[in-house]
């Protein structure tokens, strides 16, 4: 009998509980539950994605990075498989931005526009090619099939560093001089720590 797609070990990490707290003291709760909203219609196209091509997930991670799926199973897809599951959370967020915003055109104006842009937002975070991004996984898996895995996973750990060292930089200067941005500067730490802390990891499987 073939393994349920979602029987996984669900964990919420402490950083996830602190995004939300630092989040819910700087925004409005409507922004902090157009987020959330959207986090989670981005976790359910990935396990949509997953279940189709019949890929069960052991573990449930959610972090202040987003959710991190450990899928074992990933490994035996093509590239191409395993890309339309890495993009299938952004595909998610774009098609719902672009409903919300039709729909804000003739209806609850404020509402959807702020939902459509928690979910522009979120599609635009996780494209950023740093791991643990979707953007990051993306950028890797075009670049093993067009130059090899080890070529590939190297320039991606090179570009995903470069990019969150920038991203941390930019967050001191906003919170410093604007004293502005500080959960800009949280989450782009966040992003140098797990760029840092999976590359370092050898594991069996795969997240997203």
């Amino acid at each position: 009998m073939p393994q349920r797609p979602f029987s996984a070990a669900v964990r919420v990490n402490a950083s996830f509980w602190l995004l939300v707290l630092l989040a819910a003291i700087v925004s409005p709760l409507t922004v902090v539950a157009a987020i959330l909203t959207a986090a989670a219609l981005h976790e359910l196209g990935h396990l949509a994605a997953m279940r189709y091509y019949g890929v069960s997930v052991k573990r449930f991670r959610l972090t202040a990075l987003g959710a991190e799926l450990d899928a074992p199973a990933l490994a035996r897809l093509s590239y191409g498989r395993e890309l339309i599951i890495t993009l299938a959370g952004v595909t998610v967020n774009l098609f719902c931005a672009i409903l919300l915003a039709l729909l804000g055109l003739r209806t609850w104006r404020e509402w959807c526009f702020v939902f459509a842009g928690a979910h522009l937002v979120l599609a635009a975070f996780n494209l950023l090619p740093v791991v643990p991004l979707d953007g990051a996984r993306a950028l890797c898996l075009a670049l093993s099939f067009f130059l090899g895995p080890a070529t590939g996973e190297r320039i991606t750990a090179a570009v995903s560093l470069a990019c969150s060292l920038a991203l941390c930089a930019l967050g001191l200067k906003l919170s410093l001089e604007l004293h502005s941005g500080w959960l800009f500067a949280f989450a782009s730490f966040g992003l140098l720590w797990g760029t840092l802390r999976q590359l370092g990891l050898a594991r069996g499987g795969k997240s997203v």
